[in-house]
């Protein structure tokens, strides 16, 4: 989506001026998945307009392809602000009901086109927000393809990136995220974000729920206290750094991206969990969800 981002809110409301960008959390991704050294492709659905081709080639310069971007001819990109406060925490306000990626999965053509371009793909990342956006048959096109995929060997992650204003009511939420855990080889749960849906505030209690629907790696983000990760055999907290926040955009995406980048390189579930703290300690120290190449830390 093209972001309009307003910086820090003033206790006295002045007017800030907005710094035109784009943004979103599965996108953000990618990007620290490119920079890692990956090679992911974005998938979405853009228009065919000024802004569209303008983001799709900043994507490019940052190393994620864009092959599979659908362009539909009569919708346009999604819009949202950001703004922080001054704990670093963020507001969002979203235009986007109409944005083009809300239609990437409307026919069983699309569907079936989008099975065989992801089947050259050996990970298929997805978010909470990858799911808010669709309607309900759309998701059902997703859930049928995703599986179809982990049939054939491919390995399917999901971030539970919960919105709550983009879901019509929490049953609905529910049902989708419970149905996404069910096929997910890594689960990429937030406690708070578990919490707020769920109402299961221990982590225990999160990572025993998301087992139960079927998850195989789960990985529960638990902000300054670090994560805690369980394969079934193994639980334990993985703590993180604690330093200064200066915005937490993008914390779970680009820990996500460090830990599936190790984890694809072999190592263990421990030190790939280390790789996605150094990172997201590293991004929340900087404006904005996308840190400058130069301000990446060293994985040692």
């Amino acid at each position: 989506m093209l972001e309009m981002s307003s910086g820090n809110l003033s206790p006295d409301h002045s007017k800030i001026p907005a710094v035109i960008g784009y943004g979103g959390d599965t996108l953000n991704t990618a990007v620290y998945l490119a920079r890692l050294g990956s090679q992911p492709s974005f998938v979405t659905a853009m228009g065919n307009d000024q802004a569209s081709s303008w983001m799709m080639a900043q994507w490019e310069k940052n190393g994620v392809a864009t092959n599979l971007v659908r362009i539909d001819q009569a919708k346009r990109p999604g819009l949202y602000h950001i703004s922080n406060d001054e704990s670093g925490e963020r507001h969002f306000i979203y235009w986007r009901n109409d944005a083009a990626a809300k239609y990437i999965l409307d026919s069983d053509e699309k569907q079936k086109q989008l099975e065989q371009q992801l089947s050259e793909f050996d990970l298929i990342y997805l978010s909470g927000i990858s799911l808010a956006i669709i309607d309900p048959p759309s998701q059902d096109r997703l859930f049928d393809m995703l599986k179809q995929l982990q049939n054939s060997g491919k390995q399917i992650v999901f971030d539970g990136n919960y919105r709550p204003v983009l879901w019509e009511n929490t049953d609905l939420a529910q049902k989708a995220f419970s149905r996404a855990y069910a096929i997910s080889d890594i689960a990429l749960p937030t406690i708070d974000d578990e919490s707020l849906l769920f109402g299961d505030t221990d982590k225990d209690a999160v990572i025993d729920r998301i087992r139960q629907c079927g998850a195989r790696e789960i990985i529960l983000k638990m902000g300054a206290e670090g994560c805690c990760v369980d394969d079934g055999e193994v639980r334990e907290v993985v703590t993180g750094r604690r330093v200064d926040v200066v915005d937490t955009t993008s914390a779970g995406d680009s820990f996500n991206a460090a830990y599936l980048h190790f984890r694809s390189q072999g190592e263990s579930l421990q030190k790939s969990a280390k790789m996605g703290h150094i990172l997201a300690s590293t991004v929340i120290q900087h404006k904005g969800a996308i840190i400058a190449e130069g301000d990446m830390p060293s994985f040692q």
